[in-house]
This record gives structure tokens, sequence and C-alpha cells, in this order.
């Protein structure tokens, strides 16, 4: 009994703590950057930076987050780019998520584990906080970015290829 009720505890902070994209929007003109450019991914002799092929089955949606996606610029600054290379039937997702020198931050390149969720937005965890994406009406990415400070950053990504 007593694991049971820890678990449903866990499971309720865990809810609590899921990142809610309800914050002021930056208008989209802001978020984009056409050219916006950030690194240049390595030859992998095992694929892993290859979008795979769509899997059969899956809601239409999720299949439709494979690809590279970028011309954005967090908060209108940093470019940002995602390689999304693989979804699989249980909504958990490989991303690239590569962002651009600015400032002081050097360039980078991360490959996460990520997932969909049921409200069918794509979750990306990383060391900063979650970042969550979202299709706008245009077809492009939102990204909202909850970071463990309490800010929040904003982009915008549009398809560069497809899965």
């Amino acid at each position: 009994m007593k694991r049971i009720v820890a678990g449903a505890g866990l499971l309720g902070v865990l809810a609590a703590c899921e990142p809610q994209p309800d914050v002021a929007a930056i208008p989209a003109s802001q978020l984009n950057r056409d050219g916006c450019y950030t690194v240049d991914l390595y030859d992998d002799p095992y694929r892993r930076n290859e979008i795979q092929p769509a899997k059969q089955g899956l809601p239409r949606d999720w299949n439709r987050y494979l690809g590279t996606w970028g011309n954005g610029a967090w908060n209108g600054g940093q470019c940002h780019e995602i390689h999304v290379t693989e979804v699989y039937q249980d909504g958990s997702v490989v991303v690239i998520d590569t962002t651009a020198p600015f400032r002081d931050l050097r360039a980078e390149s991360h490959r996460r584990a990520a997932r969909i969720d049921r409200q069918g937005r794509l979750v990306v965890p990383s060391t900063v906080g979650a970042t969550v994406y979202v299709f706008n009406d245009r077809g492009q990415l939102r990204g909202t970015r909850f970071r463990n400070d309490g800010d929040v950053d904003q982009v915008i990504l549009t398809a560069q290829s497809a899965g």
C-alpha cells in the first residue's frame, strides 16, 4: 500500500512540474532569423544523425516532427536548430539540439531523449530546463524553454528538411 501511495504522490509531483506554455508570446517576427546558422553535424558511421523514415501506425502529428527545423533565434538572439531524427511508437523521440555562439555562450550540439506528451507537444529536457515545441498555424514549431531559474525563452523554427 505504501508503494501505491508513494507512486501516486510522485505522479502528482511530476504532473505539477509539467511545463505549461502559458506565457506571454513574443511576436514571431522577432523569433525568426533567415539564414540563422548553428553547427555542422559530424558524419556518424552509425547514421544516428540522419533523419529516419516515418514509422507506420503513429498518430499523424507525431511523424510531422521528423526533420531539421531552423531559422530561429532564442528571444531573437542566439540561433537555434533541432534535428528530430526518430519518433518511436511509445512517443519517445531522438532530438539533436543545436545552438550557435552568442555573446558569452558557445556553440553546442546535444543528442537528447525527448517525448511527445498527451497533448501532442514535443518536450525536450536539458540541463537548463525543458523546452516544449508545438506547431503553430503556419506549420512552424514554436518552442518555449522553461528555464530552471524561472526565466522563459521562445523561438520559432521553420522546416529545413522533412523526414
